[in-house]
């Protein structure tokens, strides 16, 4: 979960379009890229669910990374999380949207990132889940099967079926008396948890999967992260999270660097939180120029990709 954005300051999705239409963006529904050596499309997909919620779809497998569709109020009058708030799963939407899955990835313990992860692992038994030990303790305490779950710490190189997961240790972003929301850890399972609050950072990860010899898809679950573990990755496509991180200093510049200015660069996270899918969540028009303009100060010639919820972005 990132730092709540003041509502007032969302406009819909439409507005967010025109704001950027003079900026170098391309949209979902018109975007797809060469393979980097070959020339020729790398045939994977991605969809946003929102949030930091994403789907890499290729073959016949299905990563997702922070899957988050059932969004319900949390945020009171004056902006602040309401902390007491329940945890609910919305079945039907999650239904409705996930339609298989071979890995979930982990970037956080935050409501925003794991509360919908144990229904969708109980849908698909055969799918296992990566996170730190928190997270694992978490998604147990809710019911996920210790057959599912994968512990890691950060600098593991996992194996899979086609593909591998680069498991980088990162941050979470800083509010402006640089600290954390939600924030410690756990070392033993806790009672089943009830509200957001129960759902605490954990540790933070970041991802590179690596799809054959194809692409290289990156993401980063929060505003923040470890220069040193990011130095050499070199993805064709960054997914980064982009919200109100006051306490942060030059997050996504210092990414954009550190990763050799990846040629497709795509925010996340910068959506609110609170409206259902079916309705049309809106996106921080603010956020989006302020993103585009920093990447094109990085490098003029890297692609910005603006996702709509739900939609295929072929690569």
């Amino acid at each position: 979960m990132e730092l709540p954005v003041n509502r007032r300051g969302f406009l819909r999705r439409a507005a967010v379009l025109g704001a950027t239409a003079a900026l170098p963006v391309h949209t979902a529904a018109t975007a797809q890229h060469p393979h980097p050596t070959t020339g020729q499309a790398a045939d994977v997909d991605l969809r946003w669910f929102g949030v930091n919620g994403w789907e890499i779809a290729f073959d016949d497998k299905r990563v997702l990374i922070d899957p988050w569709l059932t969004r319900f109020p949390t945020i009171g009058p004056d902006g602040a999380f309401l902390e007491s708030t329940p945890l609910t799963v919305d079945h039907a939407v999650v239904d409705q949207h996930i339609h298989g899955v071979d890995l979930i990835l982990i970037t956080h313990g935050h409501f925003d990132h794991i509360a919908d992860v144990p229904y969708i692992l109980s849908r698909f038994p055969d799918a296992r889940v990566v996170g730190t030990e928190t997270h694992i303790h978490l998604l147990t305490a809710m019911g996920v099967a210790e057959r599912q779950v994968i512990w890691v710490r950060g600098g593991e190189l996992l194996q899979f079926d086609g593909f591998t997961v680069e498991v980088v240790p990162s941050l979470h972003s800083l509010d402006e008396n640089h600290r954390y929301l939600f924030p410690g850890t756990m070392t033993t399972r806790p009672q089943s948890p009830r509200t957001i609050a129960d759902l605490i950072e954990g540790g933070t990860l970041a991802y590179q999967v690596t799809i054959g010899d194809r692409l290289r898809v990156f993401n980063t679950g929060a505003a923040n992260l470890i220069e040193r573990a990011c130095t050499g990755l070199r993805p064709d496509v960054a997914i980064l999270s982009y919200t109100r991180a006051p306490g942060t200093s030059r997050y996504l510049e210092r990414a954009l660097e550190l990763l050799d200015r990846p040629r497709i660069v795509v925010p996340s996270h910068h959506d609110d939180l609170e409206t259902p899918l079916a309705q049309g969540p809106t996106i921080n028009a603010q956020l989006m120029n302020e993103f585009t303009e920093a990447v094109r100060a990085v490098d003029p010639n890297s692609t910005v990709l603006t996702p709509r919820h739900l939609e295929v972005i072929p690569l």
